[in-house]
């Protein structure tokens, strides 16, 4: 994630057609939230590139990615010069989630405490294993465990008080 919060929904792949439409590759659970964006911000190695206007969005049907006609991006050099940029949207423009769900970068970084309110270690990341997701909580001596991402290991996160609480079975902190 960008030093200041930012949150890459897209990639810019390159130019499509000789005026000026970008290519982008959603990289978001939500890709639909294109038809409805007025504004793209690109970036470039976490530097700013520029901020266009959004004429047009449509689907690139089968291809699983958007054309997008931009304001100042008028022909096919312009939208080469955005090619590798990712598009970025401010944490506040994020799609609500319902209840009892977390954005993975908001679980990074928070305390993991047991039931008993005992300090398990700081959330480092969270990994998909196929079956779950995978808590990885790193404990004082900088070991990592793995804890099930469901309700009957990961009771709660509290994002203001900064803690995630873990219910721990028999051997599932040695794994």
């Amino acid at each position: 994630m960008p030093a200041d919060g930012r949150v890459v929904i897209g990639q810019a792949l390159g130019p499509h057609g000789v005026r000026g439409s970008v290519k982008i590759r959603p990289l978001t659970d939500y890709p639909e939230r294109f038809f409805s964006m007025e504004t793209l911000r690109f970036y470039r190695r976490d530097e700013f590139v520029g901020a266009y206007t959004v004429r047009d969005m449509r689907l690139l049907e089968g291809k699983g990615t958007f054309l997008a006609s931009l304001e100042g991006v008028d022909d096919m050099d312009a939208a080469e010069a955005l090619r590798g940029c990712t598009v970025e949207i401010a944490p506040e423009e994020r799609v609500p989630l319902p209840e009892n769900e977390f954005w993975i970068s908001d679980l990074v970084g928070l305390e993991a405490l047991d039931e008993n309110g005992t300090r398990l270690g700081v959330v480092k990341d969270v990994v998909d294993s196929g079956a779950s997701q995978l808590l990885v909580i790193t404990d004082e001596n900088g070991k990592d465990h793995y804890v099930p991402a469901v309700p009957e290991f990961f009771l709660s996160a509290d994002l203001e008080k900064r803690n995630v609480v873990i219910h721990l079975v028999e051997g599932l902190w040695e794994l």
